[in-house]
């Protein structure tokens, strides 16, 4: 088995920037993540293809985000990815508590985060989460707030594990589309709408 790396990692410019800009949650299935090079790039996938519509839920800047935990034991010889997910949803309202509910029900969500690095230009970067194992709705919140300027919405966590890290998608860009027509043009078989 060959675990020799095969390159290093030089700093860029200060260009970088945190956050999600938007979260898609598939209503469906993916049957197929094609990687683009499995040799020279094993986590950037050219394609999805599957059934069903990725549903787009906007964040509000600085609200949301998305980590990867590595977890290994040297003991037992094994590698996973724990992968994490929080969003904030404004107005504590009864749309927000159906669809909680309905996500809540789910044992298997596969999901797509749009980060804020390169949101600027509309060249965003996408992320697939729960591609093998699926994220499920492991915590959250809802809540009036006290004050005028607190929190009146919900916070959730989506958590999960994974034997690989999240695939970046090469979503092709273009500046005559948005990033939902760009995701929509990448996938093969899903659809992407609010």
């Amino acid at each position: 088995m060959a675990c020799n790396i095969t390159q290093g990692f030089e700093l860029g410019c200060r260009d970088n920037t945190g956050g999600i800009r938007r979260a898609y949650i598939l209503s469906g299935s993916i049957t197929d993540v094609t990687v683009a090079d499995v040799a020279t790039a094993p986590f950037l996938s050219s394609a999805l293809t599957g059934s069903g519509e990725f549903f787009a839920y906007d964040q509000v800047r600085q609200t949301a985000n998305y980590g990867e935990t590595i977890n290994s034991s040297v003991e037992n010889g094994t590698i996973f990815y724990e992968q994490s997910l929080v969003l904030q949803f404004h107005k504590y309202q009864d749309t927000l508590q159906d669809i909680i509910n309905t996500l809540g029900q789910n044992p298997q969500l596969q999901l797509v985060v749009e980060t804020n690095n390169g949101a600027q230009d509309n060249d965003a970067k996408f992320f697939l989460l729960g591609e093998f194992n699926g994220l499920t709705l492991s915590a959250g919140s809802g809540q009036t707030g006290t004050a005028f300027g607190d929190l009146n919405g919900y916070s959730l966590t989506f958590t999960g594990q994974e034997p690989e890290p999240a695939k970046e998608l090469n979503v092709v860009y273009n500046s005559a589309s948005s990033s939902l027509e760009m995701l929509a043009d990448f996938c093969d078989g899903i659809t992407v709408g609010y």
